[in-house]
């Protein structure tokens, strides 16, 4: 049985060790259950389904992953310990330059790459997202595994704006909210409720956050 999933989805792990020592059934069994909780939502998914789909005998799961949980955390933990880290160190590196910083050129390459990165590994980050609406634990420990540079640099980020008089004068952790909030909205809107990530709507999303907080 040939499963079909974007190879884009799969590259977010290229840097992990979720691919380290597996073989090609447990592949297949890794592939069919991203396809299944991304689809069903994982407590909809049954072991059964997920071997079936994957063309293997339901033993194969329990032999390298233990149960259901053990797939599911083999698929959030690479994202929660390193891809996602990863991806905020790189969103430092590329929109963060204080020498010619605004609000524009702050928010506009962040809403942008953050949406080609969230249409590039949907299946994953709608599994991802749908545990940390509903699992506190893992909320901890994404804030743990954030890079710290990360925090002083957006905080830095926002001081040089508020000295500029391009920012809201709000608490710095206000201002991340009204960030988060609308960013959340595009990010829940598209991979819970399927609404479209067109050029229009990611421009208004832009534009309203850009208005949200300029002075």
């Amino acid at each position: 049985m040939v499963i079909i999933i974007k190879k884009s989805e799969l590259k977010l792990y290229a840097n992990s060790d979720l691919f380290k020592d597996i073989t090609d059934k447990q592949m297949q069994i890794l592939i069919a259950s991203i396809e299944l909780f991304s689809e069903k939502g994982y407590a909809n998914t049954s072991t059964k389904e997920i071997a079936k789909k994957a063309g293997v005998a339901e033993g194969n799961i329990f032999s390298k992953y233990t149960n259901k949980r053990g797939l599911l955390d083999a698929i959030i933990t690479p994202v929660i310990k390193s891809i996602l880290p990863s991806a905020m160190q790189d969103l430092l590196d590329e929109s963060m330059d204080p020498s010619n910083l605004t609000l524009d050129s702050l928010i506009r390459p962040l809403l942008k790459n953050r949406i080609i990165f969230l249409q590039e590994n949907a299946k994953v980050l709608k599994i991802f997202i749908s545990e940390l609406l509903y699992d506190k634990s893992v909320v901890t420990q994404l804030l743990e595994n954030a890079p710290a540079p990360y925090w002083t640099a957006i905080n830095t980020t926002i001081d040089a704006l508020k000295e500029k008089k391009l920012i809201v004068n709000w608490d710095n952790l206000e201002i991340l909210k009204v960030i988060w909030s609308i960013i959340g909205g595009v990010v829940l809107g598209y991979l819970l409720f399927d609404q479209p990530l067109t050029k229009e709507s990611t421009d208004h999303s832009t534009d309203a956050l850009i208005n949200a907080l300029s002075i």
